[in-house]
């Protein structure tokens, strides 16, 4: 009878744990800093003219995100990068950037150097979706002061950096990490559905479905399988004097783990698989333009 009581107990228990709903959000402090490091390895396939060539890509970015006010359920945040790193690889060799060594010997490292410690404002819901960035050009300011680059050179530079850098690619990339919780309070195995889009050199509508997986004292494990589809009619881009534009669509699965008290990322990762063509318009070079195939593997892990 004693264990069978215990049994009953124990089942009960369990119930009560499945039962018991949470409620999933942002509950940041006024005044505090919150820290995010990103780690985001890419490698990006292109079939041109049935020949594969291939080119990988790191993208590394120390935030420090400081909540300047509070009102209703959104925050009042300065942001600012703390370090930044880029690394690409290809047949031609390996380039490392690092806003941790600027010379002047490495002029790219030296204008990653000049984009740390710019503060820049973001407002952002409880719900992890971001409202607006404001005043994020100016970490571009400084970036060619001393340097004997042409405009053309400059464009370039500055276009590339803002697709990894800039007000449209922050948004989509934190969003990834933060637009993840649900309206209502959840249980254990409940699913919802986000959306958010991703600007980062091609425009794409994300929705995703999540799962809350486990809870304890300390923090939420969240699941999320989501959809990627590129908007067909995005406009050209002109990059290197030719008109373009990528039109992507794939899978992306994330492993959030977030702080129960405060909501904030303890870590995740996440892996996107994406297929597509780099379409260039027709021009008086290139009279039917062309499709050029294309696939990104990706996998971002972020810490605090």
């Amino acid at each position: 009878m004693k264990k069978l009581l215990t049994l009953a107990f124990i089942l009960s228990a369990a119930l009560c744990v499945q039962a018991q709903k949470y409620k999933l959000a942002l509950n940041l402090e006024v005044g505090k800093e919150y820290i995010q490091k990103s780690n985001a390895e890419m490698t990006i396939t292109q079939n041109f003219n049935g020949m594969p060539i291939e080119i990988g890509m790191v993208i590394k970015g120390d935030y420090v995100f400081k909540v300047m006010g509070a009102e209703k359920d959104q925050y009042d945040m300065e942001v600012k990068y703390t370090s930044v790193e880029m690394e690409m690889e290809s047949a031609q060799g390996k380039s490392t950037f690092s806003s941790k060594n600027p010379s002047e010997q490495d002029i790219m490292s030296t204008m990653l150097s000049r984009m740390v410690d710019k503060p820049f404002k973001m407002i952002m819901g409880q719900n992890g979706k971001v409202v607006d960035i404001k005043g994020i050009d100016n970490l571009f300011g400084s970036l060619f002061e001393g340097f004997d680059l042409t405009e053309q050179q400059k464009d370039q530079i500055l276009a590339q950096l803002k697709k990894s850098y800039g007000a449209k690619a922050f948004k989509g990339s934190f969003e990834q990490i933060t637009a993840i919780y649900p309206e209502q309070k959840v249980k254990l195995g409940k699913k919802w559905t986000t959306e958010t889009n991703i600007e980062a050199g091609t425009s794409v509508h994300l929705t995703t479905n999540f799962e809350l997986k486990a809870a304890n004292t300390e923090y939420f494990l969240i699941h999320g399988e989501g959809n990627m589809l590129s908007n067909p009619n995005s406009p050209f881009v002109k990059q290197n004097g030719m008109d373009m534009k990528i039109l992507l669509d794939g899978n992306l699965t994330s492993d959030i783990k977030v702080d129960r008290k405060t909501g904030w990322i303890i870590d995740a990762t996440i892996v996107q698989n994406l297929s597509g063509n780099t379409e260039l318009k027709a021009s008086e070079q290139m009279p039917e333009g062309m499709n050029i195939p294309m696939t990104v593997k990706s996998k971002s892990v972020i810490t605090n």
